[in-house]
């Protein structure tokens, strides 16, 4: 019998496993693909470029930067993982050739931004400020149990508190505005207010959602932090924290089917696999989104209709808005309209103008491809040679468009719309890269699609990440600090608390809460 069996092995089941071996118990996670790592994976996937390592998914460890870290943590370097840390992170590329770069130093992200505007410059330097006192302050809570925290957060929580005090007030009232309202109270540049338009699209709802403010935050975060990212693809972090699990004696099995979660005398009991075969463990952690877990691996007889009713209800893509990945192979690597290659391995801000972001997204919400496209693009290849063959000079290209329909109006699907979009992406670069696309080799599109058969509706967060569906709510009431109503069985990844994202901290809290009942 095991301690603990995990289903789904992405990074969060993984890490929770890890955490589990680490500590001695006797763990293993069932993958029902035929490799680990769930969303942070590599692959050649575009065919006419044999050698081109492309990542369909996840690109960056966008937190790792922030400790406790798992990858400090559990060692990961001694295990192969070595990395990266972009510089520029980021940037932001207007139609005339515009550019902002975006850095770890404030003052250097300052100066890009005082080229267009000082006032917004200087409004840009206090909004970092407050949001990285913000960061600063709820870190610790962000790492530990959401409705239990232990005591040493609590204390850690109340003197940061204490000591940022000033900004805490003014981020609040930001929590519950909108991507829009702040952006324009805030700033007067169309560069600027382009820039942050574009990051806050990736959200995947509208500019002007109130309580979605949060967005905004995440790119302040980066200027305090940075960003990481593995040398060789996302696949290589995936293969450390694989081998650190097996290090500690834990195991691994990949297609393995999970059809049913037992339940014996009311509390989990173990799984039974698709090909017949039954694994008993003490625990069951369920690394799987939280639909997927209640409505189809248990059986409704063992969950009230309360439940049942509140998971079916959790906000999924919301807005009918989703993102397309693009993985482009290219020939040779183009020149940038404004001159600056150093930025072609930071994330590029892809768009006109504010309003072209807000006609994108109410395109999408409306079911229909429009005609605007606004995306975040990295050229991974700038600052890792080892996703090219050698002595090759191309490079990979990663498209994330964030203004997708989740459906479409006219009842149509991907599978005709994918070639003719992919097209309108690659030609929207190549307005900031003339000749970008004469250098295209090949492509592979990721639609909404591709999503769905990840992850319940196609999201990468698993559960929206709306005020209402955070910390002890995440992703419902009933749901909260990992737990079910069903003793012995819990649930952990993306749509636990605290975010999407690859960190691993759900992951980890999960085993330190699943350990107190070993």
């Amino acid at each position: 019998m095991y301690d603990a069996i995990v289903v789904g092995g992405g990074h969060h089941g993984l890490t929770c496993a890890t955490y589990l071996a680490r500590a001695g118990k006797r763990v293993v996670v069932l993958e029902h693909k035929p490799w680990l790592g769930g969303m942070t994976y590599s692959r050649e996937t575009v065919a006419e470029a044999p050698g081109f390592v492309m990542n369909p998914c996840a690109v960056d460890l966008l937190f790792t930067n922030l400790e406790p870290s798992i990858i400090n943590e559990l060692r990961l370097e001694s295990f192969g993982l070595r990395q990266t840390s972009p510089e520029p992170w980021g940037a932001y590329l207007g139609p005339e050739g515009q550019s902002i770069g975006l850095w770890r130093s404030l003052d250097r992200t300052v100066e890009e931004i005082q080229r267009y505007s000082k006032r917004d410059a200087s409004k840009f330097a206090q909004l970092c400020e407050m949001w990285c006192d913000f960061w600063y302050v709820a870190a610790p809570y962000l790492m530990d149990h959401p409705t239990r925290p232990r005591a040493k957060t609590v204390a850690e929580l109340g003197w940061r508190a204490v000591r940022k005090r000033r900004n805490l007030a003014p981020v609040a009232r930001m929590l519950m505005a909108s991507p829009h309202q702040l952006i324009e109270t805030m700033f007067t540049s169309d560069e600027v207010k382009s820039l942050l338009a574009i990051y806050a699209s990736g959200s995947e709802a509208p500019l002007r959602e109130p309580g979605s403010g949060a967005v905004l935050g995440v790119i302040m975060m980066h200027i305090g932090w940075g960003i990481k990212r593995p040398i060789g693809g996302m696949a290589e972090f995936t293969k450390a924290l694989t081998a650190c699990l097996h290090h500690h004696g834990g195991e691994s099995r990949t297609e393995a089917s999970v059809e049913e979660i037992l339940v014996r005398d009311g509390e989990a009991s173990g799984v039974r696999l698709a090909n017949g075969e039954v694994l008993h463990g003490k625990q069951v952690v369920a690394a799987v989104d939280p639909v997927t877990l209640m409505c189809k691996l248990v059986d409704p007889a063992h969950v009230s209709t309360e439940v049942l009713d509140e998971v079916r209800n959790i906000r999924i893509n919301g807005w009918g808005i989703n993102n397309t990945k693009i993985d482009v192979a290219l020939s040779r690597r183009p020149k940038l309209l404004c001159d600056r290659p150093e930025l072609w391995g930071s994330y590029m801000l892809i768009g006109d103008s504010m309003e072209y972001v807000d006609r994108a997204l109410h395109g999408a919400i409306l079911g229909h491809i429009p005609p605007e496209t606004p995306m975040w693009a990295l050229m991974p290849s700038a600052f890792d040679r080892s996703q090219v063959p050698p002595g090759s000079p191309g490079d990979t290209m990663y498209l994330f468009c964030t203004a997708v329909p989740q459906k479409f109006a006219d009842g149509s699907g991907w599978q005709q719309h994918r070639q003719p979009f992919a097209t309108q992406a690659i030609a929207k670069v190549d307005e900031m890269a003339p000749g970008f696309a004469d250098t295209v080799i090949g492509s592979w599109v990721k639609s909404p699609d591709e999503l769905r058969e990840m992850t319940h509706e196609g999201s990468y967060v698993v559960a929206d990440m709306s005020l209402n569906q955070m910390g002890p709510n995440r992703p419902t009431a009933a749901l909260s600090g990992y737990r079910t109503p069903i003793p012995g069985l819990w649930h952990t990844g993306a749509g636990a608390h605290p975010m999407g994202g690859v960190h691993g901290w759900a992951g980890r809290t999960t085993a330190r809460t699943v350990l107190k009942s070993l």
